[in-house]
Parts: C-alpha cells; sequence; structure tokens
C-alpha cells in the first residue's frame, strides 16, 4: 500500500512542477552551478521556478526511492545504485551548465542535481540498516511479521 502511495504522489508532484513552470512560462537562466541558482539575486528573479525545481526534484528523489524499494534487502546494492545515480545526476548537472547544453531544460538539470544531492540522507539510511541487518543475521535474530488485525470482523462466521 505504500508503494501506491508514494507512486501517486510522485505523479502528482510532476504534475504540480509542470502547471508551476507552465505558470511561470519559459525563464532563460544563467546560472554557473547548481548552487548558485538558490543564491538570492536569481531565486528573487525567479521564485515560482524555484518552486516547480523543488518540486521537482523531490518528486525524482520519490521515484528513485520507490523503484528501490522493489529490490528486496540488498541494502548494500541500494547504497552503490543510488551513488551512482547521484553521481551521475551531479555530474551531467554540471557538464549540462557548463556548456549550456540543450539536452534538457535548465529546470531539469538542476532538478537533477538536487534530486542528486537529496540521496544523501536515503544511501546513509540505508547503510544503517545494511549494518544493523547483517548484524542481526550474524546474531542469529529473525524478524517476525505482524500482520495487522481486521477492524471489522466477518460477522457471518461467528453465528456459526
Amino acid at each position: 500500500m505504500k508503494k501506491e502511495i508514494a507512486l501517486v504522489a510522485a505523479v502528482i508532484l510532476f504534475g504540480l512542477a509542470y502547471g508551476l513552470d507552465y505558470i511561470a512560462g519559459p525563464v532563460s537562466i544563467r546560472v554557473k552551478d547548481p548552487v548558485e541558482f538558490f543564491s538570492n539575486p536569481v531565486i528573487s528573479k525567479y521564485p515560482l521556478t524555484a518552486v516547480a525545481v523543488s518540486i521537482r526534484s523531490i518528486a525524482i528523489l520519490t521515484s528513485l526511492v520507490l523503484i528501490l524499494s522493489l529490490i528486496e534487502k540488498k541494502y548494500l546494492l541500494k547504497v552503490f545504485i543510488s551513488l551512482f545515480i547521484g553521481g551521475i545526476f551531479e555530474l551531467y548537472a554540471i557538464q549540462q551548465i557548463a556548456t549550456g547544453g540543450r539536452t534538457t531544460p535548465i529546470q531539469w538539470t538542476l532538478a537533477f542535481s538536487y534530486a542528486g544531492f537529496l540521496l544523501l540522507p536515503t544511501i546513509i539510511f540505508y547503510i544503517i540498516k545494511g549494518i544493523i541487518t547483517g548484524i542481526k543475521d550474524k546474531l542469529g535474530i529473525k524478524e517476525e511479521k505482524t500482520y495487522p488485525q481486521p477492524i471489522f470482523e466477518d460477522k457471518e462466521k461467528d453465528k456459526e
């Protein structure tokens, strides 16, 4: 159920970012690096675009974490995948901004950069979770799965 909610949230966030980009109109932002975008002179000129970039970054992060959640328990693999994707996002943004690339709009380029940066807490979480799981496996502690009790019990079964 949680994965479906995350999927719907990501889709809604992408839609909201597109809507804000549409309202803001086309922009021509000249920045030398992704950090410069959130400096006072630039953000004061493009506040709606800044909100759209932030929302898009969160949507990209949510999508990546959702995809990684499909891999069961292999936390070290998740760490390596997250590091690789985050690094590629950062390198891509630096390359696009430095060369004035036209592969993606600047809003997407900045969103990739910030999503790569936002992967750091996720990577730390996967490292900690992997260590804890490894310790539990070495000690032989098994997790018991508990299932929620139904709120409404079947009245027909009680009558029989």
